[in-house]
């Protein structure tokens, strides 16, 4: 009898072998065997009770939850947890289970993810977030988003050395070294070595995939969230920067790394003293010639700064490996700038030349330097060229236009928020925001928020943007699934009026919250749309919306922008990222509709 009604079912709701394989994370063989006949699981067991969350998530993915409900003649009342008793009751025939089950786990495997770890090592050292906040003079906020795997630290940093040492002390000192040893799952002989101990635990709470992932986007959404309207200030004044006797050299050839950098200052002093138009910077050697003298570095960015301000466009070339480290290192101390609008940069793809190292910083009519060595030789040995000849000056940038046409976009910047210039083919889009978003609001309530809006009344018309906005989202729905992860607020914040719809300047009342949540039940009959309600923001004032081609990271707040990033790593990180939030707190359906109703 199981093996024909199962069957049934899978076949009712379209479901495949591979389907109820891919949601419970086995082998699809397992699945065939038990679809043939050749293994009946036991009525009330794990097995039996994995099956049955398999059928559930999968129907109400697809929207074909109440055609199970027809078939086994159970209420549309019913919450989740009775359904799935329901259909393990119909697989067979009404028998009582041999013994009771527990409900399989929907999350992921306990201790797997950071957020997870942190939150079990807090509970072992009963520490609250208050409490452990104040210890690492950090908001307690923050503390609450570590344990609900919002946000990671950035890995390597002195908030993660304290962060262990603080905990480490803990344990220690009430004697409970063992117990952090077994939640850890090793010897506690390693944690009682004042030697081991930091790599054990650093290891245990930081090192893994998803923790690299997570904190290179929460670094990167954090930097972009925390711009001010105001370009960034350089750190040295022009004269300190540079100096005269260099600004009038007329030296042509440059050697090592110290006479890079000479002929860098003197380059870069001379476009802003000139108020030239354009830079043109590519290299791909080592770039420790700027980093590795701090004073130097700060001359370089400040001289960048003061071309940025002065009006230069900058055209910049990334050669970058593909990793996320080196991605993020080649573009994090651009990123203040980017605001500004004077920054075009690109990257090439294939592999970086092993060989010899390019280097080329051309400013049209005026200059350029150009050095090309045996890499591992620049420092010591480099030699480079300083043209001021027309001539040669116009060979290199038929080299950089060479460089530009087989280089693909890595930033570009709106300087609104702008998500219509989003790319929607074929690719599933995931929105993560502070509050529900702009895109599942009702017309009527979007038109009476619109005269509120800071941003938004650069436009005459608020029903052409709402049909905008609705095109997006259509377009987005017929190309693939349309994601929207959001928290629901507290009563006692809807009711205080602290709840503001994204870009907006005035509160939600809480009429106007439970008709954005009822469009938000209404939006889930369609199967390509899913809400997943967040137990806080994960960050403030900032909304991403993200694909596997393409990321917008747009600020909710003066000054407003949106950030377009389209490295297929880049995207990738922030897909993974987004990934991981929506595991975390996926809901059904059923259970969804009525935690949204409660605001209704």
């Amino acid at each position: 009898m199981f093996t024909e009604r199962l069957n049934k079912i899978m076949k009712i709701i379209g479901a495949k072998p591979t389907d109820i394989a891919g949601i419970i994370g086995c082998d699809r063989s397992a699945v065939d065997r038990i679809c043939k006949g050749s293994r009946v699981p036991q009525n009330g067991g794990k097995s039996a009770s994995r099956i049955v969350l398999a059928i559930y998530s999968f129907a109400d993915e697809h929207g074909k939850t109440e055609d199970i409900l027809n078939e086994i003649g159970c209420s549309a009342s019913f919450s989740a947890e009775q359904i799935k008793d329901e259909i393990m009751r119909w697989l067979y025939d009404g028998e009582e289970p041999i013994k009771a089950h527990k409900e399989a786990p929907t999350v992921l495997h306990t201790h797997d993810k950071f957020g997870q770890r942190f939150s079990a090592i807090l509970d072992l050292a009963e520490f609250s977030n208050v409490r452990f906040g104040k210890l690492l003079s950090i908001d307690p906020s923050y503390i609450s988003r570590f344990r609900n795997g919002l946000r990671t630290p950035v890995s390597n940093s002195k908030l993660t050395e304290k962060i262990c040492r603080v905990l480490y002390n803990r344990f220690k000192d009430q004697k409970r070294l063992s117990k952090l040893a077994g939640l850890m799952n090793i010897s506690h002989e390693n944690l009682h070595n004042d030697t081991d101990w930091e790599k054990e635990l650093y290891s245990w709470l930081f090192l893994s995939e998803d923790n690299t992932v997570s904190s290179f986007v929460v670094g990167m959404v954090d930097q972009i969230g925390s711009f001010s309207a105001d370009i960034i200030k350089p750190p040295l004044s022009f004269e300190t920067a540079t100096e005269k006797t260099a600004l009038s050299g007329n030296q042509t050839l440059y050697h090592g790394m110290a006479g890079l950098q000479t002929a860098v200052l003197r380059f870069l002093g001379n476009v802003i003293e000139r108020k030239e138009k354009d830079l043109y910077l590519y290299s791909d050697q080592n770039i420790d010639w700027i980093t590795t003298d701090k004073f130097f570095q700060q001359k370089w960015m400040s001289l960048m700064i003061q071309c940025v301000t002065s009006g230069v466009k900058i055209h910049i070339i990334h050669n970058i490996e593909r990793n996320l480290v080196e991605i993020g290192e080649a573009i994090r101390s651009w990123l203040p700038l980017y605001p500004s609008g004077q920054i075009e940069s690109f990257y090439l793809d294939g592999q970086k030349n092993t060989i010899f190292s390019t280097t080329l910083f051309l400013c049209p009519g005026y200059a350029c330097i150009y050095g090309n060595n045996v890499v591992g030789t620049e420092n010591k040995s480099g030699n480079y060229l300083y043209e001021t000849e027309p001539e040669k000056i116009n060979l290199c940038r038929q080299f950089f236009d060479t460089l530009l046409s087989k280089a693909h976009r890595l930033i570009r910047v709106c300087k609104t928020a702008d998500f219509f210039q989003f790319e929607t083919v074929s690719s599933d889009i995931t929105v993560l925001s502070s509050c529900p978003t702009v895109f599942s609001m009702p017309e009527n309530l979007f038109s009476e928020c619109f005269n509120h809006s800071e941003l938004l009344t650069e436009a005459n018309d608020s029903k052409d943007i709402y049909k905008q906005m609705k095109s997006f989202f259509e377009n987005a729905l017929l190309s693939g699934h349309f994601h929207e992860c959001a928290p629901l607020p507290s009563d006692e914040d809807l009711f205080d009026e602290k709840i503001y719809p994204e870009f907006l300047s005035t509160p939600y009342s809480p009429q106007e919250f439970a008709e954005h949540t009822k469009n938000i039940i209404n939006l889930l009959d369609n199967t390509k749309y899913r809400f997943y309600p967040l137990p806080e923001p994960g960050f403030l004032d900032v909304q991403l919306i993200i694909s596997e081609k393409s990321v917008a990271v747009s600020r909710l707040k003066a000054p407003f922008f949106t950030i377009f990033l389209e490295h297929p790593f880049l995207c990738r990180a922030f897909a993974e990222y987004a990934d991981s939030v929506k595991k975390q707190y996926t809901l059904d359906k059923v259970t969804l509709k009525r935690k949204l109703e409660g605001y209704c």
